[in-house]
């Protein structure tokens, strides 16, 4: 160990705590210059304590490296968790790009939904949206499987670099977490509209999964006395399940009631939502109402004809309004394979968002171990060098 003494720093009095008081006194504006030298000399002190503790513990090559590896990964792990994603305000910015190309009244958009767990499928779609040529694409919610900012970072980078304006909706999961604050610092607005060519898009957020509050339900009827030939609207949850004896849908249901209501008066031509993680389309009083659940997320059904993965190709030319569902290869149709599948998905799904903090552990707790047999044997050698 070494040692440390202040004998020698000053002369005055014979005594350094003496020679520091006389120096406040004399020269009282440099009071806090005293102190800083003084706390330079106690930090020096604590440096070298722990600069030999280190080396008494960390001796070997191995364990520098791994110490230097927890740093990195736990430096990694906080940026993730705190810097921005993204220049925020993403959904405007993708709008800005629709209406920067030349009005037209035929061309085509993509909508798809729930891809939370979802990282090979959802990549699948990306490519196919960006090869297909869009006007644009929308996301209809649980884009994340819960709003941590690490999550949304993951999902930000996916979509990225999309050539094709790709918008999003607010889903139940994407808030959870303190996620609707994530989710407006980078997409903006929970709810919002948009026009191109004869056409009305207007994107709400239900992710309460309970009711559209009153505010919004005033904006969305202002927006629907738009005079647009073509009007389709957007949300996660939907107003009613398609599913007999099933509830998986807005919880009240005057509200939702009266949501169906305005869909009817203002003859809204499509409403998407997804939440439920399946396809299906259903027509009622003229209005089309869409499910598609299937961007990735798990799949707990078997019937063949709504479980699946997919995204909805939606084109206007004109009048005419038409649709097809674009399927991606799905796990077999029975409860054993979709079980495992699903498991596996979410396993995966925990895998990539939180891969370096379980590196960062196996590396904590190699690191013990080793440390922890080191000691072993040093005990054990001291042990057998004692005199019997």
């Amino acid at each position: 160990m070494y040692k440390y003494t202040t004998e020698k720093k000053s002369t005055i009095g014979g005594s350094p705590r003496f020679a520091r008081r006389l120096i406040c006194i004399q020269f009282w504006g440099q009071k806090r210059i005293g102190d800083f030298v003084w706390g330079k000399e106690n930090f020096f002190i604590l440096y070298m304590s722990l600069k030999d503790n280190f080396k008494k513990y960390f001796s070997k090559k191995r364990h520098i490296v791994a110490v230097t590896a927890i740093v990195v990964l736990l430096t990694i792990i906080g940026l993730n968790n705190y810097l921005p994603v993204g220049p925020g305000n993403y959904n405007q910015k993708q709008i800005d790009k629709i209406h920067s190309l030349a009005p037209r009244d035929h061309f085509s958009f993509a909508v798809m939904g729930d891809n939370k767990n979802s990282f090979k499928i959802f990549s699948k779609i990306l490519k196919d949206v960006d090869n297909n040529h869009y006007t644009f694409a929308i996301d209809v919610g649980d884009l994340v499987y819960d709003g941590e900012k690490a999550k949304y970072r993951i999902f930000y980078n996916m979509i990225k670099n999309e050539q094709t304006p790709f918008l999003v909706a607010i889903g139940n999961h994407d808030i959870r977490e303190a996620g609707a604050e994530n989710y407006f610092d980078i997409f903006g607005k929970f709810y919002y509209s948009f026009d191109y060519g004869n056409s009305l898009f207007i994107v709400l957020d239900d992710a309460n999964e309970t009711r559209i509050d009153a505010v919004q339900m005033k904006w969305l009827e202002e927006q629907l006395q738009r005079n647009e030939q073509h009007k389709f609207v957007f949300l996660h949850v939907p107003a009613f399940d398609p599913r007999p004896d099933t509830n998986h849908s807005l919880s009240d249901k005057q509200n939702a009631q009266e949501f169906i209501n305005l869909m009817e008066k203002y003859k809204v031509d499509a409403v998407f939502a997804s939440h439920i993680h399946a396809y299906f389309d259903e027509v009622k009083n003229n209005v089309d109402y869409i499910i598609t659940g299937g961007a990735g997320s798990e799949l707990w059904g078997t019937d063949a004809d709504h479980y699946f993965n997919h995204y909805i190709r939606v084109e206007v030319d004109g009048e005419k309004i038409s649709k097809e569902v674009i399927r991606f290869p799905s796990v077999d149709y029975n409860w054993f394979d979709r079980f495992f599948y699903n498991i596996w998905t979410y396993i995966n799904g925990f895998w990539v968002t939180h891969k370096l903090f379980i590196i960062l552990l196996l590396i904590i707790f190699i690191l013990l171990i080793d440390l922890f047999i080191g000691r072993v044997k040093n005990y054990l050698k001291e042990f057998a060098a004692k005199p019997r």
